[in-house]
């Protein structure tokens, strides 16, 4: 995994995720929804969460799909 990969909304909806999911995401994750949009995440901190979608969501993203 790429850990200086940033990971921006177009990555979530790519893989066909909507943005409401993404928002309860965040939240129960307690990650900030704003900075997300605005500035995107880091990968590294998604995969840090464990959750199966995060880590679905990294691997488009890296492949660039």
């Amino acid at each position: 995994m790429m850990g200086d990969l940033i990971i921006k909304m177009r990555d979530v909806r790519k893989a066909g995720m909507c943005s409401a999911g993404a928002r309860s995401f965040f939240l129960l994750n307690n990650l900030d929804w704003q900075a997300f949009l605005r500035d995107g995440i880091e990968s590294d901190r998604l995969l840090a969460t464990g959750d199966a979608m995060a880590i679905q969501v990294v691997r488009i993203a890296e492949n660039g799909q």
